[in-house]
């Protein structure tokens, strides 16, 4: 974090960070999610920009979603990154789900970098008309 006291301080401190070598490899991907609530159930929404659609899995097994991939990292003749903050490799991310999603009703749905899985609450489970007398 920057303390801003003049611009030119700001300009100079972010030029420097391009001097210093990353002591580190590339970061590593942890894709984010969102979870909307929607009519029925749920949909999980989450950006895997970079990632071919073939290299997506999604499991459900005893009450527990996995999402995993691999993004892989650019290949190009480098001397070695400068500074990096784009995560690849391996990823997975896991979600306990609740005893009311119907785990035969899970769709899958990848387009233009944007990984959606719709998640169908149980018929019995699902918001229901009362009829006012």
């Amino acid at each position: 974090m920057y303390t801003l006291t003049s611009p030119r301080n700001l300009i100079e401190d972010f030029f420097r960070d391009f001097e210093r070598p990353n002591p580190s490899t590339t970061p590593s991907f942890r894709p984010a999610v969102d979870v909307a609530q929607v009519e029925g159930g749920f949909v999980l929404r989450t950006e895997l920009a970079g990632v071919a659609k073939d290299a997506v899995k999604v499991e459900v097994k005893e009450q527990v979603l996995t999402i995993s991939g691999d993004k892989p990292a650019p290949s190009y003749e480098s001397k070695g990154y400068r500074y990096s903050e784009i995560g690849y490799g391996k990823f997975e991310r896991t979600f306990q789900l609740s005893e009311s999603i119907n785990l035969d009703q899970v769709e899958a749905k990848f387009d233009n970098g944007v990984l959606e899985v719709r998640l169908a609450l149980k018929p019995e489970l699902g918001p229901r008309q009362v009829r006012v007398v």
